[in-house]
């Protein structure tokens, strides 16, 4: 019995065994047919694996790089459009590393263009502060009893760069808070703030109409432009019904052009063209000139289907503009002018009436970068040139003022020429390796967060609001532009999809950097940055 049961046992216990060894085996092949098919799965996956999502910024310590020659993709579009590779400068860096990723051509002097406003906005925020405000102050030169003022009004300016529609109605309107009703004397204009010489507004390109080519004036109304507003008016014959001509529906009648601030005796031929058709681009680029006889002359189409719109032009004196300016709105105001417009100065003896203060600079170098104004950029070199070195303010004060400031940083300033600080110059020039130095000492510097947030994400705002919009580049970087013909340019800051803070200065100067190859290749270079 007992042999039977040991037996019985032994078979038992080979059976579980070899059920136990079947299942080893069969879990062993499932196993390995798991791993193999993970595999393939993996191998699927990564195929179509997505890229990270761009990483925040990291703290590197400083590191060596292997030196770069130009990214393939821009290689190949310099061979697509049949650039030179001389022509393009470029310095791509991270900022915690000691060496640069590229340096293509960095120490070529170069046409910046608008890429030079950096220059004068560092140094406006090195000297200034980004608290500084610029004055605009009112004075009374004679008795004000009961409202009215017997004798003159002085507007003295000290070079406010953004002395808009907005801001100076805010200081007329104070005047009248204040109770001045009449002003039997004339509006006197002190611009002795800054000494410029003669004004040629067509010498740069021969649009001496522009805003951008303005005198600078340190009293200047809304950027020393004039509002020309287009009113298409419908003859009455027309209105409402359409009269069959060579089978195509026609209305009939004029465009009316209303200056403001309105300039008295201001005279103008007004050819623009009424039609009916379509609202195009083309009727927003009518034709300012001056005839034989100096009278302004403005040509061009406007369809009625366009309604009121309206252009800015530069066409007054400093003086004049500011005088047409403070009446306009001084008579809106219900306020009485009797006196017209004289040039003078502040002197002893006058009364100090009211203090205008503009924003701070902090503000304004966001208006200067990201929507590239040269002419607030002018009154800054300026503003800068008065400050270090003693009033009146002028151009060389302005450009040796900047050229310290960047010196006192350690910036490398040899043979950069500022011109006008503005970058709207063929006379400019600055290398790559020298953006990038400034660059690396603005970003390292107390007053950084100002600099940066003055400049535009690509995407977001300013003046690359419509690059990278869709892309993960949206909104990664914060960088200046900078064009004219034959010149494009772009220097900043990159956040890329890493975490690394790099360094990106692209300069261009070549008659093939227009009709977009220029930003093809940029767009390129800064593609290839984010991915490394």
């Amino acid at each position: 019995m007992t042999f039977t049961k040991c037996r019985l046992c032994t078979v038992l216990l080979a059976i579980f065994c070899l059920q136990a060894s079947l299942f080893l085996a069969s879990s062993a092949s499932a196993k390995t047919a798991d791993k193999k098919s993970a595999k393939a799965t993996t191998k699927k996956v990564d195929d179509k694996k997505p890229k990270p999502k761009p990483s925040l910024a990291k703290n590197y310590h400083y590191t060596k790089q292997k030196r770069q020659t130009l990214p393939e993709e821009v290689t190949k579009l310099l061979t697509k459009y049949k650039i030179p590779d001389k022509n393009i400068s470029v310095y791509i860096r991270d900022l915690n590393s000691k060496t640069a990723l590229i340096e293509h051509n960095a120490d070529k002097m170069r046409i910046p263009a608008s890429t030079m406003k950096l220059l004068t906005t560092y140094a406006g925020l090195k000297e200034l502060g980004p608290n500084y405000s610029w004055r605009t102050e009112v004075w009374l030169r004679g008795e004000l009893k009961d409202g009215v003022l017997k004798g003159d009004l002085i507007l003295k300016g000290f070079g406010d760069p953004f002395l808009v529609v907005e801001n100076f109605w805010k200081l007329v309107k104070s005047l009248r808070n204040k109770g001045l009703r009449v002003i039997e004397g004339d509006i006197i204009v002190d611009n002795s703030y800054f000494s410029q010489p003669p004004h040629n507004p067509a010498a740069f390109d021969g649009k001496p109409f522009r805003v951008y080519n303005a005198q600078s004036s340190a009293l200047m109304f809304n950027f020393q432009a004039t509002r020309f507003l287009f009113r298409p008016i419908e003859d009455e014959k027309t209105k409402g019904k359409k009269t069959r001509k060579k089978n195509k529906n026609k209305v009939t009648g004029r465009v009316e052009v209303i200056p403001f601030p309105a300039i008295k005796g201001f005279k103008f031929d007004n050819q623009i063209k009424f039609t009916s058709g379509k609202c195009r681009r083309s009727h927003f680029k009518p034709k300012f000139s001056k005839n034989k006889k100096g009278i302004l002359v403005i040509k061009g189409n406007y369809s009625i289907k366009c309604k009121q719109r309206f252009i800015l032009r530069s066409v007054s004196k400093p003086e004049q503009h500011i005088f047409n300016a403070f009446r306009d709105i001084w008579i809106d105001l219900k306020g009485t002018l009797k006196g017209k417009l004289k040039t003078g100065r502040v002197t002893k003896g006058d009364e100090s009436f009211h203090v205008y203060s503009s924003p701070t600079l902090g503000e304004m170098i966001r208006l200067i970068n990201k929507w590239s104004n040269n002419v607030m950029t002018r009154q800054l070199l300026l503003t800068v040139g008065a400050k270090k070195y003693g009033a009146p303010g002028t151009l060389e004060k302005g450009k040796r003022a900047v050229l310290s400031i960047l010196a006192e940083s350690k910036i490398n300033t040899t043979g950069i020429n500022l011109e006008n600080g503005s970058g709207l110059s063929r006379k400019a020039k600055i290398s790559a390796r020298q953006m990038a130095d400034l660059l690396d000492k603005a970003y390292r510097d107390a007053y950084m967060p100002e600099f940066l947030s003055s400049l535009s994400l690509p995407g977001v705002d300013g003046t690359l609001v419509n690059r990278f919009r869709k892309e993960d580049l949206r909104g990664r970087s914060h960088l200046k532009t900078g064009t004219l013909n034959s010149v494009t340019a772009i220097a900043g800051y990159m956040l890329n999809r890493a975490g690394k803070r790099m360094i990106i200065v692209v300069q261009h100067n070549g008659n093939k950097s227009g009709g977009g190859r220029g930003k093809k290749i940029q767009d390129a270079l800064l593609r290839w940055s984010f991915e490394q």
